[in-house]
């Protein structure tokens, strides 16, 4: 009976770890992230209305290891 009562609760672990992970969405790519900053710039107008949203773009993909566009 005690191994029953095991058996069910590392099953009911399982069960509840799996779902947890699958609810987490995947963590996005450094390059990506950096592409999604660029067309967020572009969309708004630049940073501070300067519209110069290229600077800040290839200083993300340096710092996160991309290949420049």
């Amino acid at each position: 009976m005690k191994s029953r009562k095991t058996l069910f609760a590392a099953l009911a672990a399982f069960a509840f770890s799996a779902s947890v992970v699958a609810a987490v969405p995947p963590p996005l790519n450094p390059c990506k992230q950096c592409r999604t900053q660029y067309q967020l710039c572009m969309n708004n107008g630049g940073l501070d209305g300067s519209r110069d949203c290229e600077t800040p773009f290839s200083q993300c993909l340096i710092s996160a290891g991309c290949p420049l566009e």
